[in-house]
């Protein structure tokens, strides 16, 4: 289970998931730039100085979940009985913060693009990262949409602090994208390049991976051989999650009614609005307490009790001859999460190659 789970993720305890060497850019942070440009008519092509840029813009700040695309791939794994491809992240690869920036949407108006929704439409923004090397592509990229990036309410953002404080290498000082909604593998670290483009980024891990393969395509080979990866779209928006992080037993003394309390975490692309848990497999849910949720973008801590009857006699009888005192049974609770948009878990538990998005039930057990 995971540990105690506080507001905001320490950035020494964050979560850090990278396709390129981590670089530490701290000498040439005064010198470091972004190149601006594309090929949507009117817009003027720019190269800001990172320095210059904050000096420029007014300084934003949202709280944010950071999400793997892979988080819970392990639980994926364990549930299905099938290998999925890929590092075997638990249930911890997520870290929520506070981001401090320039919003996109600011530099882009500088560099001459339309405010009005009906120009911004099948126009992407790709992101791009030339300073470290790359696993799969001469360098890390990927995109969205421009009418996300453009959008009033919005809060997509080229970040250079976290926690208050500047970046660490490890999360992409100078510079990165912040993204709050979508996947962490869209928040492009150490961004040195802004395209806006008819198409989406050709990045491969934007056409060539974080994709939700059928459960028909069983290997990388069948994924290339019939051409899933050009018939799959591309992750983007976090999905409604939940999961249960600790539970633990408040009574003792007696032997056939249990009281539990349990706690965890849920995250969608809008604020969660209600979280349930069930220890009796699903046929009866509970409403439990959101302690923790901050602006639009954040993670929900939550916790709540459930009661669980013991069947003492028939536990006695499967352990009789045992001489290890009192017998124990294991007592698992699932969790499900729903948000105000209207989205809800999906808790049917699906494979997929890459063993990405997965977001069934979250599950927890104990000893009583």
């Amino acid at each position: 289970m995971l540990g105690r789970l506080t507001a905001d993720t320490a950035d020494e305890m964050a979560s850090v998931a990278s396709a390129a060497v981590i670089k530490d850019l701290a000498s040439e942070s005064d010198s470091y730039t972004v190149k601006i440009d594309g090929e949507m008519e009117g817009m003027e092509e720019k190269v800001l100085n990172v320095k210059d840029m904050i000096a420029s813009f007014p300084r934003k700040v949202v709280v944010a979940a950071l999400v793997c695309a892979g988080n819970r791939r392990a639980r994926m794994q364990e549930n299905t009985g099938k290998e999925v491809r890929g590092i075997k992240w638990s249930e911890g690869t997520i870290a929520n913060a506070r981001w401090g920036g320039v919003l996109l949407r600011d530099i882009l108006i500088s560099a001459g693009i339309p405010e009005q929704e009906d120009a911004q439409k099948g126009f992407h923004v790709c992101f791009a990262s030339n300073v470290a090397p790359c696993e799969d592509d001469k360098c890390y990229g990927g995109s969205i949409p421009l009418e996300e990036v453009m959008a009033e309410d919005g809060a997509a953002m080229l970040a250079y602090e976290m926690n208050d404080a500047p970046l660490t290498p490890d999360h992409g000082f100078p510079l990165r994208v912040v993204v709050p909604g979508y996947f962490g593998m869209r928040w492009v670290k150490w961004v040195d390049r802004i395209t806006i483009s008819r198409n989406e980024s050709p990045n491969f891990y934007q056409q060539r991976d974080y994709k939700i393969l059928p459960e028909c395509v069983s290997s990388p080979e069948k994924a290339v051989k019939e051409d899933w990866w050009s018939r799959i779209p591309a992750m983007q928006r976090l999905n409604c999650n939940s999961v249960v992080a600790h539970v633990q037993c408040l009574t003792f003394a007696c032997p056939d009614q249990k009281t539990l309390k349990v706690t965890g975490y849920a995250y969608s692309n809008s604020p969660i609005s209600r979280v349930e848990i069930s220890a009796d497999g699903g046929e009866t849910w509970h409403e439990v307490q959101i302690t923790y949720q901050e602006g639009n973008w954040s993670w929900s801590l939550w916790e709540g009790e459930v009661v669980v009857d013991i069947d003492v006699d028939a536990l006695e009888l499967a352990n009789q001859g045992q001489r290890n005192g009192r017998s124990k049974t294991k007592v698992t609770v699932i969790s499900r999460a729903f948000d105000q948009s209207g989205g809800a878990q999906d808790t049917g538990c699906r494979w997929n190659l890459r063993g990405v998005g997965f977001c069934g039930v979250g599950i927890g057990s104990v000893e009583v």
